[in-house]
């Protein structure tokens, strides 16, 4: 692997550990708090980050070294917790766990994956051409959005509390 490669992976690694260590901070209650009807709560971009993390991205890598060329549908939240069912109920540490597992599995998948592996592309539905660096850095960005999203949340949260 060379060293931007490597550079890309460790950031993935590391964003995790960092989102991972934020939703640690988040209470039960602040976690199902919604700031407004149309944002997500933080329970729900937890469960989001952990099932994107297990049926796109980990399931995007495992094709890309297992397969030549593989197709890729889009992966649709919403149809997706419409067969699964969203629980708000699920324990956030729960899920929190489980996005951490899929991580760890994507990061050790990466690091030792080979170079023909990491020429290797497979055909997105929406993006088209994607490759291991596409995938990776993808799922890094992926990770800083969505640890932003829930520092608003948190802050427009307090902002309601000072403002009463």
């Amino acid at each position: 692997m060379n060293r931007q490669r490597k550079a890309l992976v460790d950031r993935l690694e590391q964003s995790g550990k960092e989102y991972s260590a934020y939703l640690a901070q988040v209470s039960a209650e602040e976690a199902r708090a919604q700031s407004s009807p149309t944002e997500w709560s933080i329970h729900q971009v937890a469960a989001h980050m952990r099932d994107t993390e297990q049926m796109a991205f980990l399931y995007r890598v495992e094709r890309l070294l297992k397969d030549d060329a593989p197709a890729f549908p889009n992966f649709d939240q919403d149809e997706y917790w419409k067969s699964k069912g969203y629980s708000p109920s699920e324990s956030l540490d729960g899920i929190r766990t489980d996005f951490l597992t899929a991580r760890r599995k994507l990061v050790r998948l990466l690091r030792g994956a080979s170079d023909k592996a990491w020429k290797n592309h497979g055909v997105h539905s929406a993006y088209g051409k994607v490759t291991l660096d596409w995938l990776a850095m993808h799922c890094y960005h992926h990770t800083l959005e969505h640890i932003a999203q829930m520092g608003y949340a948190r802050e427009k949260a307090l902002l309601k509390t000072v403002n009463r």
